[in-house]
């Protein structure tokens, strides 16, 4: 699935504009629900969206990585984002 740049760009700023700093942290936690949801779509337009987040507020993850959850052996995306 090809993802329209203008959606990301849109649901990016929305998340921007409602969150704040904190939209990229948001953004990643709906990426969290996709993939929980196994809705493959979802997750590749939420993970552009985190990605536009960064690039917008100039920012970016310290750490970025695979998590286990433990809960129901699905890898989930953690990202610990610098102040």
């Amino acid at each position: 699935m090809v993802v329209a740049d203008a959606e990301v760009e849109r649901l990016a700023r929305e998340m921007i504009a409602t969150h704040g700093p904190r939209a990229a942290r948001m953004a990643t936690e709906r990426l969290n629900e996709m993939i929980d949801r196994n809705n493959i779509p979802g997750r590749d337009v939420w993970a552009c969206v985190v990605h536009a987040i960064h690039e917008r507020q100039g920012s970016g993850p310290v750490f970025a990585g695979w998590l286990h959850d433990r809960r129901n052996s699905v890898p989930r995306l953690e990202i610990a984002i610098s102040p």
